[in-house]
């Protein structure tokens, strides 16, 4: 008999140890508060690098397409100016003309100015919308030009 009660005593203590052990790898299974805490942390971290190196590029976007529009304005500029010499040389009927021509690219010109400008004072976030503008305003601008240079070429040629 006292052996049958050491036998269940003995059964029952590694039941109970078993059951401790897997409890103890339970619990040690499950990430602490502090953890998860961390985890969060982490993710949070993560997530305003991403977005900060998002903004970082789109910054550099931005940029460089300011330098691209101001070097494309500069362009123009001179090339109108060039037109505009040529045009000193012409008569009196022909120079009102050229005038006229001449005053809506600068108008033209100016207003392209400005959006750049303005793009040049928006957000990283918002210079994509006013990018749009910009575009218009240049390809305003080209037209103007071309139909001065076109007219222009058409009087030289006659």
């Amino acid at each position: 008999m006292q052996r049958a009660v050491w036998y269940i005593v003995t059964v029952a203590l590694a039941v109970f140890v078993t059951a401790c052990s897997d409890r103890e790898e339970a619990v040690e299974q499950k990430p602490s508060a502090e953890q998860k805490g961390s985890s969060a942390e982490e993710v949070k971290q993560g997530a305003q690098g991403a977005l900060a190196a998002a903004q970082q590029y789109a910054q550099q976007q931005k940029e460089a397409y300011q330098e691209q529009m101001q070097k494309r304005l500069q362009e123009l500029k001179t090339q109108i100016e060039e037109l505009k010499a040529k045009t000193a040389e012409a008569g009196e009927h022909a120079k009102v003309e050229f005038q006229e021509l001449l005053q809506d690219v600068h108008e033209k010109q100016e207003a392209a100015q400005k959006k750049l400008e303005e793009l040049r004072a928006a957000s990283a976030e918002a210079w994509e919308k006013m990018k749009v503008a910009l575009d218009a305003a240049m390809e305003e601008v080209q037209k103007s030009y071309e139909k001065f240079r076109a007219r222009w070429s058409d009087k030289e040629s006659a």
